[in-house]
């Protein structure tokens, strides 16, 4: 049986470069992409690839968390991906995830959106790569706005050991968020 899991180590979390500076491009690329994402057959790693899962996008175009400013990374626990979906203005094939919360105890739907406390319509939290249109390449860092985001050459390996799998556009598969995987305590 699939799953994914995202092995997330502790350090992701001190994504500023300089901590009292306020959030932006030029100071949340620290401890970039330490994080893991696994796909597994019984135990037998499938796929394997560095990504950066907590949201440190947190400024800009993108709002924050309500209660921390990373508050939209997915937490710790289940969740559900719904394999290749439609990339909208994403670049590759991409895919959702569902059914679970961010730090800030929301909920992520079955359409991989949310509702804030003040009824804010919030995001998509989806896999996908950190491919920049503007730049026509990946960018150096992976920006997360509670993604989980891989580089676009690991992005495609992980699409075809999905169809090695037989997964098919819809099709759904089960994942765990285990934090402190490994690394350090911040």
């Amino acid at each position: 049986m699939l799953k994914i899991e995202v092995w997330r180590n502790r350090q992701s979390y001190n994504f500023k470069a300089d901590p009292q500076k306020p959030d932006g491009f030029d100071n949340n690329w620290k401890n970039n992409s330490l994080d893991q994402l696994v796909l597994l057959d019984d135990k037998k790693v499938l796929f394997l690839a560095n990504a950066q899962t907590v949201a440190n996008y947190c400024f800009g175009d993108q709002r924050q968390g309500d209660k921390l400013p990373h508050g939209d990374t997915v937490a710790e626990g289940k969740f559900t991906v719904r394999c290749f979906v439609e990339p909208r203005n994403f670049h590759g094939e991409i895919h959702a995830i569902t059914s679970t919360t961010d730090l800030d105890g929301q909920r992520i739907d079955c359409n991989a959106m949310q509702r804030t406390d003040d009824g804010f319509q919030n995001g998509r939290w989806l896999i996908h790569d950190r491919y920049s249109k503007k730049l026509g390449h990946d960018s150096n860092f992976a920006w997360s706005a509670g993604c989980f985001i891989l580089s676009s050459a690991d992005l495609t390996a992980f699409n075809a050991a999905l169809r090695k799998e037989g997964v098919k556009a819809g099709d759904e598969i089960q994942g765990e968020v285990v934090e402190d995987f490994y690394g350090d305590e911040v």
